[in-house]
């Protein structure tokens, strides 16, 4: 007997060796640019993110460079190995934000359906490697071998074992110093950050286009050198 396993979710790790060097810095930006903000937007058990704080543009803020350069060096490496040619596409870092998890706080189920690529960098970890300071879970959508939908809820119990052909999550505890990158369609949630310090990462959303003269366009937007803004003038009411 054999059972092979096929269409795997490739999910790029990286132990940035430089990372110690460069944590202050990054974590005295992060205060800062919270401390900006005047009023707390997100619920009650939330994180914040800084994108919905107005905060999503570090990629621009030279504070942030360092980590810019690592992130556009491995995410280039990740899609080599997913077999991409490079030499065809062009990618730009769409938006980029911190997030700071304290006790109690989780970010909820979610897509990133803007971007094609997304990454995360744990700047601060209490407990580093534990997963008492929140993991970061993928959530298997696609149950490829769920032979009838909701056998695996737990008021079945029909399960003997949680295993690589039946799992309906992967789960990676946050470490200091550590890259993720994975496709950003995929759906992911942070767990609760249970530990009394503060968990600080950053994310990055990615895009790619086609370069220009290429022969991608049906599958990869143009370049946005070539797209057209909408004037600014009034809308006027098509003629009946």
């Amino acid at each position: 007997m054999a059972i092979e396993t096929h269409f795997p979710l490739a999910i790029y790790i990286e132990d940035l060796p430089d990372a110690q060097n460069h944590q202050s810095k990054l974590l005295e930006a992060v205060w800062a640019l919270e401390s900006e903000e005047a009023q707390k937007r997100n619920f009650e058990g939330r994180a914040w993110t800084g994108d919905i704080h107005g905060v999503g543009q570090v990629h621009q803020d030279p504070r942030f460079a360092w980590l810019v350069g690592q992130v556009e060096q491995h995410t280039q490496q990740y899609l080599r190995e997913l077999g991409l040619a490079l030499e065809g596409v062009d990618l730009y870092i769409q938006r980029a934000w911190p997030v700071i998890s304290r006790f109690g706080e989780e970010v909820g189920p979610h897509s990133h359906l803007t971007a094609h690529v997304s990454a995360v960098y744990y700047v601060s970890v209490p407990y580093s490697g534990s997963d008492e300071s929140g993991c970061l879970v993928f959530l298997n959508d696609s149950r490829q071998n769920e032979v009838s939908p909701g056998l695996g809820l737990e008021n079945t119990e029909l399960f003997t074992e949680w295993n690589g052909l039946n799992q309906d999550q992967a789960a990676y505890a946050p470490t200091e110093g550590r890259l993720i990158i994975f496709p950003a369609k995929q759906r992911h949630a942070v767990a609760t950050n249970e530990t009394d310090d503060a968990r600080v990462s950053v994310s990055f959303d990615i895009l790619l286009t086609a370069k220009p003269g290429a022969a991608s366009y049906e599958f990869l937007a143009p370049p946005p050198a070539m797209w057209k803004a909408f004037s600014e003038s009034p809308c006027q009411p098509v003629p009946e």
